[in-house]
């Protein structure tokens, strides 16, 4: 049977995955309560750290420097980008091996990683489309938020967040196939995100830690996902830094894919000698 030419080939993967975006789209779009509460917390979430933090600079102007508005903005851009890049295929994936469904996408023609990678940016699609844009207009009416430092900023700040998603996905892919090897993961979804909240430097940006803290957040990916996108944002970050920050989110995003590949090797395996 002769195969189709390379570029049909690419035209046929992208429509395939891309109904899983679209899929994953209007699945967010049946949980209307669920989107409203979501709003709701995330403002509550910026509103107790914008109060925490102007308390802690009721006695000074500056705190390993950053100035009151920059926190104001750090936090508030934070967790308007978490909205952004936040999802749950960790959770699915979870849920598809307890009821036995992964089993069919096995026998499926397509590419396990991408299907869970597609079904993940269309819950940020949707994010950004109908989530992302109320934070942003309350957030900004409620608090004093500063602008990017340069156009420039906004927009490497922009392929700084995409580079996020896929990091997230990535590691939310890699925590879900654990799923196959133990009976239940709850407590280490949560675990992982309390440790990326951390480590991420969401909640605190990392150079407020000690340096022997961030000597080893600097080895993992998570301040691939918060951090080094705030700091572009702020500015804090220019010229060959700001490269260097953009090729380590690269580098993590490749980096994470391949682990995210092995870890699913092993998992066929696993799920082979269950079934046999």
């Amino acid at each position: 049977m002769p195969t189709r030419p390379f570029p049909y080939t690419i035209i046929d993967g992208f429509v395939k995955y891309n109904e899983y975006m679209r899929i994953s789209f209007h699945k967010m779009l049946a949980y209307r309560i669920s989107y409203l509460i979501g709003i709701i917390t995330y403002i509550i979430h910026v509103s107790v750290y914008y109060f925490l933090y102007k308390a802690l600079y009721h006695q000074s102007s500056t705190i390993n420097g950053y100035d009151l508005q920059q926190m104001v903005t750090y936090v508030s851009i934070g967790w308007i980008s978490k909205s952004f890049y936040l999802n749950y295929i960790d959770r699915e994936l979870t849920e598809e091996v307890k009821s036995g469904h992964v089993a069919m996408d096995l026998i499926k023609p397509i590419d396990f990683q991408l299907m869970y990678f597609a079904r993940g940016l269309g819950q940020s699609l949707f994010r950004i489309v109908l989530f992302t844009p109320p934070i942003i207009v309350v957030t900004s009416c409620l608090f004093s938020i500063s602008a990017p430092a340069s156009p420039w900023h906004m927009l490497f700040f922009i392929l700084s967040t995409f580079f996020s998603v896929l990091i997230y996905l990535g590691i939310n892919y890699i925590i879900g196939l654990l799923s196959i090897f133990f009976l239940s993961i709850s407590g280490i979804l949560y675990s992982k995100n309390m440790i990326i909240e951390l480590l991420s430097g969401l909640l605190i940006p990392l150079d407020w830690f000690p340096l022997w803290f961030q000597k080893i957040s600097a080895f993992l990916p998570f301040q691939a996902i918060a951090y080094l996108p705030l700091k572009i944002y702020l500015g804090s970050l220019v010229g060959s830094e700001l490269v260097l920050a953009l090729i380590l989110q690269f580098l993590w995003v490749i980096i994470i894919g391949f682990i995210g590949r092995l870890v699913w090797k092993l998992c066929q395996r696993q799920i082979l000698i269950q079934g046999g």
